[in-house]
């Protein structure tokens, strides 16, 4: 397994400034958030790429801004919005490759959308398989305000879609839902292929790793026995933590786990 911090944990600064951030935390691994539609324009990619190589980082992941747009374009049964929405996550999806990532992380649908979560699950096969040209693993995230939130949908997804679904765990995600982030491991088990990592208290939903009451030693067993071994990602939200020594922290604290 390898560790790292996402960029998103900065937000709102702007993506550049965040990578700069890892950077002098002494990150190497990273997930890249990015903010806008201006920043898909090649010349901005080509200013980021330069900036990665010149600090060492290694951009794993990749999640986009249109997250919100996703149940428009991909859950919804007007045919010309499914087919803008391929058309823009192409553009989205070349931004991951030139950067370097291998993982593509989506949202998906909501849940207040009376859309029947099929029909999003047949887009989202179409789209993992186009993923693919650009080498990327097209990966759905558990999310509170989306279907993805639920176990139940989580395991209605692989029944649907068997080889073609990878999934994003993340922590909170599961806390903010309602459920225990130990059974949305075990519902992905064997399709997890990307973590978001949080630590959490009773008080607290989002917290740096070992700041609450995560079993992680029991965490990272439990991932381990499914067949992980890609990219364990600490993200949090900027009222989270105080400096970037607090990230580099966190990271110091993790590698007893994957050691």
């Amino acid at each position: 397994m390898q560790l790292g911090v996402s960029t998103s944990c900065y937000f709102p600064l702007e993506t550049e400034v965040s990578l700069a951030h890892l950077g002098a935390a002494g990150v190497r691994h990273a997930e890249l958030f990015l903010n806008t539609l201006c920043e898909t324009e090649p010349a901005f990619i080509q200013q980021l790429r330069a900036q990665c190589k010149e600090t060492g980082l290694d951009i794993v992941a990749f999640h986009p801004f249109t997250s919100g747009m996703e149940p428009l374009y991909f859950a919804s049964a007007y045919p010309r919005r499914v087919a803008d929405g391929i058309k823009l996550y192409r553009k989205l999806f070349a931004c991951a490759e030139s950067l370097g990532a291998q993982i593509f992380t989506m949202h998906g649908d909501v849940k207040t959308n009376p859309v029947d979560f099929s029909y999003y699950c047949e887009n989202f096969a179409t789209l993992a398989e186009i993923a693919t040209e650009y080498g990327l693993t097209l990966s759905q995230e558990n999310v509170v305000r989306c279907k993805s939130g639920s176990i139940d949908n989580i395991r209605r997804m692989r029944e649907l879609l068997g080889d073609k679904v990878h999934f994003t765990l993340d922590v909170k995600q599961a806390v903010r839902s309602g459920e225990d982030p130990f059974d949305m491991l075990d519902a992905m088990a064997g399709k997890i292929c990307h973590v978001h990592l949080s630590d959490h208290t009773v008080q607290h939903d989002c917290l740096p790793p070992g700041k609450g009451d995560l079993d992680c030693a029991a965490f990272f067993r439990r991932l381990r026995a499914t067949g992980f071994n890609r990219n364990v990602i600490v993200e949090l939200y900027r009222e989270n933590f105080a400096t970037d020594q607090d990230l580099a922290d966190s990271l110091d604290y993790l590698k007893q786990y994957i050691e």
